[in-house]
C-alpha cells in the first residue's frame, strides 16, 4: 500500500514545499516556498501560509488560518476558530488564529479562537494560549502567561540566515515519494 495525501486542485503550492504523507490540505490554501507540511496535518479551506514554515505531524489549522513567514508549529499544535462549538450552530462565528513571523508554537500546545501569535513569540509545550501573544513575548501554562519578552535564541528572528532547499524536479516539489 502506498502512503497518501490529499491536496486540492485549488490549492497553491509555492517551489521546494514537502508535504508528507496522510496530510490534508483542502480547497483555496497557499502555501509558501520551501515549507514542510508533516504527516496527518489538516490546513483548512483558505489558509495562508508563508515561507520557510515548519508544520510538524498532526497539526490542525481551521478555515482561513494565517501563518506568515519562518514560523514553526511543533507536533500536535491544535487551533480553533470557534468560541462556542456545538454542530449546526447557527451563530457560529469563525475567529481563525494569526501567526507572526518567526514565531514558534510548542509541542501539543492548544491556541483558542481568534488569538494572534506576535513576531518572534515563543509559546512553550503543552500551553492553552486564550490571549494575544505580543511579539517576542515567551508565554506557557494553562493559561498561557507571559514569562519573558526576549528575542528567541538570543537572536532576532529577522536576522536568522535563512537558506532555501531546491527541489529536484519543480513539476512534484510538493509531493513526497511513497
Amino acid at each position: 500500500m502506498n502512503a497518501i495525501n490529499f491536496i486540492d486542485d485549488s490549492a497553491t503550492i509555492g517551489y521546494g514545499t514537502k508535504i508528507w504523507h496522510f496530510a490534508v490540505v483542502l480547497a483555496n490554501v497557499v502555501i509558501g516556498e520551501d515549507c514542510n507540511i508533516g504527516s496527518h496535518v489538516e490546513i483548512g479551506h483558505g489558509c495562508k501560509i508563508g515561507n520557510r514554515v515548519r508544520i510538524s505531524h498532526g497539526v490542525f489549522l481551521p478555515p482561513n488560518s494565517v501563518v506568515e513567514d519562518d514560523v514553526f508549529l511543533a507536533p500536535g499544535v491544535l487551533a480553533s476558530d470557534d468560541r462556542y462549538p456545538r454542530a449546526n450552530n447557527p451563530n457560529y462565528h469563525a475567529e481563525p488564529p494569526y501567526f507572526e513571523r518567526g514565531c514558534s508554537v510548542g509541542i501539543g500546545s492548544v491556541i483558542l479562537p481568534g488569538v494572534r501569535i506576535g513576531a518572534g513569540a515563543m509559546i512553550g509545550a503543552g500551553s492553552v494560549v486564550t490571549k494575544d501573544v505580543p511579539p517576542k513575548g515567551h508565554v506557557r501554562g494553562e493559561p498561557a502567561r507571559i514569562k519573558a519578552m526576549q528575542p528567541i535564541h538570543h537572536v532576532e528572528f529577522h536576522e536568522l540566515a535563512v537558506q532555501p532547499t531546491v527541489a529536484k524536479d519543480k513539476s512534484d516539489s510538493h509531493l513526497v515519494p511513497a
